[in-house]
């Protein structure tokens, strides 16, 4: 089975990225620099995603493809951010 056959995959590989970054950002950033870093994983994400669509081949459906990466990994980005604050809140 190829890649050309399963689209999705390479969607949900920039999710699984953008979340693995979140979680490192969360993890190892400063806390006064952590909203920002989620900036730059946003914008490694769009990287990631054009990379790895270009790298399919498909052309079919590509903008839709994209759309959907992206704005996953925005949702994801948003989600991450709403739990660095309230941790942000507990913290000492």
């Amino acid at each position: 089975m190829d890649v050309q056959d399963r689209p999705w995959v390479g969607v949900v590989a920039v999710w699984v990225v953008t979340a693995l970054a979140a979680i490192a950002i969360g993890v190892f950033a400063e806390p006064d620099t952590r909203f920002a870093w989620l900036g730059v994983a946003l914008a490694g994400s769009v990287l990631v995603t054009f990379g790895i669509q270009l790298a399919g081949g498909v052309t079919a459906g590509y903008l839709t493809r994209v759309s959907i990466s992206v704005s996953g990994a925005v949702v994801v980005l948003v989600l991450s951010s709403i739990v660095i604050a309230i941790a942000s809140l507990f913290a000492l």
